[in-house]
């Protein structure tokens, strides 16, 4: 009989042996009556997928190592994978066992001051997951199969919406959704390493058939396409408020004051008083006449400009907005304008004899 090869556990330096899992797969254990180490608290399953990540990272062309040690012990790491040039370093921690939100944090914040990247790795959904970048792995029922992600991984889409009627109710006519991704875990492995795969952290959750996640690890192409999704929906949510609003204020002058003092507000305060104070002395030079400001006037008609009147009848309109404007409703009002940027983005649609006049150099 051959001799025992003498092997000492890295965490604790107590004695260890070879054994093999019920599925065939060789591992190490600790000799009776070791010290209380964390290690030996460990399950043969939390052993195994260590094993398989660090297997993993291998194939991938990267270097594994297990139970690795930060500077000062601030963290430990199950398996540690670092690039072939040692600059590129991940931790691969498989928690099975419960854990806060707030220690998972405080451990990932740990790891991410050294400049180590992490993922959490367990085999069932916790409370946890999609708080950080994590996955859910499911083993295989076999050896000669693959485990797999089950969780955690996500692609984006667009969709043609079938769900309304109506071109109102869905402006876009489409709909983007991510959806689960299930691959194996080597396949997973290797596509994070190379920067395949990274972790999205959008503004908003990301609503998954398992539940809700704040960082899910995505391809880069289509977190890109999301977010060019996310923003054009924004817009078109946007433009169609706004719509409706301009809707409801041509029928009623209280709900289109919002939209005059909107477009009001865009020219600076003194730039209205000496725009006001030019157009009084044009009237009174033009008429002989003193003019009224009519800033109280809301109705639709003014294109949210001011109203100015001439022995209490409409004379002109200060600054109206060009977008809103129905020259039929401003038949023969004079128009006054700060700027002549302002007179010609007017002019591409006045019906010809309009005056539009410029006051302001």
């Amino acid at each position: 009989m051959r001799p025992r090869v003498d092997l000492a556990c890295p965490e604790c330096a107590h004695r260890v042996h070879a054994k093999v899992s019920p599925r065939g797969t060789r591992y190490f254990a600790h000799d009776p009556s070791g010290p209380n180490c964390a290690m030996a608290g460990e399950s043969v399953e939390h052993h195994l997928l260590k094993l398989e990540l660090a297997t993993a990272i291998r194939a991938a062309g990267h270097q594994a190592q297990l139970e690795v040690r930060g500077p000062g012990g601030h963290w430990r790491a199950d398996v540690l994978s670092s690039s072939p040039d040692g600059a590129v370093r991940m931790a691969w921690e498989v928690q099975l066992s419960a854990i806060t939100l707030q220690e998972i944090h405080e451990r990932t914040q740990r790891l991410a001051a050294d400049g180590v990247g992490v993922c959490w790795v367990s085999t069932r959904l916790r409370s946890w997951h999609g708080a950080v970048p994590s996955i859910v792995v499911t083993p295989p029922p076999t050896d000669d199969l693959d485990w797999q992600i089950t969780a955690g991984l996500a692609f984006f889409e667009i969709e043609e919406c079938y769900a309304h009627e109506k071109p109102w109710q869905c402006p876009l006519g489409e709909h983007g959704l991510w959806s689960r991704l299930e691959i194996t875990l080597p396949a997973f492995v290797r596509q994070a390493l190379e920067g395949c795969v990274i972790v999205h952290q959008p503004t908003e959750h990301i609503y998954l058939s398992d539940g809700s996640w704040s960082a899910v690890w995505s391809s880069p192409d289509h977190i890109a396409v999301a977010a060019r999704f996310g923003e054009v929906e924004r817009e078109s949510q946007q433009r169609q408020a706004r719509e409706n609003l301009e809707r409801r204020a041509r029928k009623w002058p209280d709900v289109n004051r919002v939209l005059v003092q909107e477009w009001q507000e865009m020219l600076p305060e003194g730039t209205q008083r000496a725009l006001h104070s030019a157009v009084a002395d044009w009237i009174r030079a033009e008429t002989g006449k003193e003019p009224s400001f009519k800033p109280q006037w809301f109705a639709w008609n003014w294109a949210c400009g001011v109203p100015v009147c001439v022995d209490g009848r409409p004379y002109g309109v200060i600054h109206p907005d060009p977008s809103k404007v129905d020259w039929k409703l401003l038949t023969r009002m004079v128009i006054f304008v700060p700027t002549d940027t302002d007179r010609q983005a007017l002019l591409r649609s006045a019906p010809e004899g309009t005056r539009v006049v410029t006051l302001l150099p």
